[in-house]
């Protein structure tokens, strides 16, 4: 009789486990509401379940357990909460994977003392144990999981579902498990691998999407930044041509003052003062588009700053073969990867050559820089170990691709070289 009523309990709890599981993967909130309504459903199912098993016995009940708890199950918790279909298969069959651990911890036990209530009991506590894990753990986090679109869940419930599917044809509608087939009982071993193949396959090309979206994120904080540098620098210009302006009086009544005073050098002296002055507020004419004049005019001004030299062969039209965005884009990211290899460098001659040239539809972009130490590549490519750099050479090689254009990387008597055509 003790045996009895824990084979019930068993049941019981088992059937219970499953249904809440199933519902809380998929992300229904355990209130008073909820879990009424799903001790009800146990109910109905579980009087499903004695109107079989009284009259036709165990065997007969539990080939027929699908019919009765698990299609009913999933229907409801696709109508009643508006999951979709396959989102409530998958919670159901990974709900019935998880009552394996119960099941295995019970054979185990009843095969080491041979006492059928230590079975039960095994069981019980398992059964127990696995869903106050689930619900502190897992339960929080399997809602976003079942959300995900079909492709994604399909991979997600392989493995449930062949299971199911496995366990069902193999111990409950037969015993093929139990017949010592070599091809049945390493089959599980094989849908596991293929599953692990499968996982691992998406799980890469989520990684690469991942990465892919955190390259983007990066170049747009470059795109930014380099905005920010240029809207200064052109209101410096502004601020410093407008001050010029305003005193503009005031120095022509010096330089009269200075001549009339006979002084001509001194009144020389302040006009290259006063030119030198306005230097810093002109954007040079480097070619006939005016963007790419206002680039290199921004960043010849920066090496001036910091005493490099910047040479320019310029020679394109008013009119790019590209977007004008894209190219000062690429521009402004190889010429501040030059400057930064320039100011860890401790040489007396520290210069860049620029050289941009134009033939019909293509342009050649090339930038030339010492380096004391040789960069390593990786498939062509400089890499750098330190933090926060070689994002501009990642910035170069996106937009080049975008303009389905080609750059090349190369080091030549200790002076590193960038080509681009585009």
């Amino acid at each position: 009789m003790f045996i009895q009523i824990l084979a019930v309990v068993h049941n019981a709890s088992t059937l219970l486990f499953g249904i809440y599981c199933s519902a809380f993967f998929l992300g229904v909130k355990s209130n008073k509401k909820n879990i009424l309504t799903l001790f009800l459903i146990f109910c109905i199912q579980g009087g499903l379940y004695l109107s079989i098993f009284l009259p036709f016995g165990t065997s007969v009940a539990q080939q027929a357990y699908p019919l009765i708890v698990h299609l009913p199950l999933i229907l409801f918790l696709s109508l009643h909460y508006k999951y979709p279909l396959i989102s409530s298969s998958i919670s159901v069959f990974s709900a019935y994977l998880c009552c394996q651990l119960s099941n295995w911890i019970g054979l185990l036990i009843l095969d080491v003392t041979g006492i059928d209530w230590c079975y039960y009991s095994a069981r019980i506590l398992t059964t127990l144990g696995t869903f106050i894990f689930l619900y502190r753990y897992v339960f929080c986090s399997t809602r976003a999981i079942f959300a995900k679109d079909t492709r994604e869940l399909s991979i997600i419930g392989f493995l449930p579902f062949v299971y199911y599917i496995f366990d069902y044809a193999v111990t409950k509608f037969s015993s093929l498990l139990y017949s010592g087939n070599k091809a049945v009982v390493e089959f599980m071993g094989f849908a596991f691998c293929i599953a692990y193949l499968i996982f691992l396959m998406i799980y890469f090309r989520e990684y690469e999407n991942k990465q892919e979206l955190k390259h983007y994120n990066d170049l747009s904080k470059i795109q930014l930044q380099s905005m920010q540098k240029e809207i200064n620098q052109v209101k410096i210009s502004s601020q410093k041509l407008a001050i010029l302006r305003h005193d503009m009086r005031h120095h022509l009544n010096i330089i009269l003052t200075q001549l009339q005073n006979d002084h001509p050098e001194k009144a020389e002296e302040y006009i290259r003062e006063i030119s030198s002055a306005y230097d810093d507020t002109v954007i040079a004419r480097y070619s006939g588009n005016e963007m790419l004049n206002s680039v290199i005019s921004i960043y010849h001004s920066r090496f001036t700053d910091k005493g490099f030299l910047l040479k320019c062969n310029i020679s394109t039209g008013k009119e790019l073969p590209c977007s004008d965005l894209a190219l000062c884009t690429i521009l402004s990211n190889a010429l501040e990867n030059s400057m930064h290899a320039l100011e860890q460098m401790d040489i007396s001659s520290k210069w860049v050559k620029l050289t941009v040239s134009q033939k019909k539809n293509h342009l050649l972009l090339q930038v030339e820089n010492p380096v004391e130490k040789i960069p390593e590549f990786a498939d062509g490519i400089p890499v750098s170990n330190r933090d926060g750099h070689g994002i501009g050479v990642k910035s170069v090689i996106y937009y080049v691709d975008q303009l389905n254009g080609q750059c090349q990387f190369s080091v030549s008597d200790h002076c590193f070289i960038l080509k681009i055509i585009v």
